[in-house]
């Protein structure tokens, strides 16, 4: 998958009102798979880390959960990023993702 695949993906899943977008680093990274920067509403992904698409699409719909939290909150309003909201966020996406 390509980087306007993975969007495509992520917006089927749950349309977003603002404006992303997603960013293959070509980079391996041996802290994170991924991340969201909620300036610039930019989903990264280190897509050297990954063996299979699924992994690569389950980073995704982690960073797009970040993205869809910003666009709720305006930004981020605590220094937790990973919520309990977040995390009810993620569990939803992912359960749309495999319908």
């Amino acid at each position: 998958m390509n980087q306007d695949q993975i969007k495509e993906l992520l917006l089927s899943i749950e349309e977003a009102t603002l404006e992303f977008s997603v960013t293959f680093t070509g980079k391996k990274s041996k802290k994170v798979n991924g991340l969201y920067k909620p300036d610039t509403h930019e989903i990264l992904l280190h897509n050297k880390n990954f063996t299979n698409e699924m992994q690569l699409v389950y980073t995704a719909i982690h960073e797009y959960a970040h993205h869809l939290q910003c666009e709720a909150e305006g930004a981020f309003r605590s220094p937790r990023s990973h919520s309990t909201v977040f995390w009810a966020r993620f569990h939803r996406l992912l359960e749309k993702a495999e319908k």
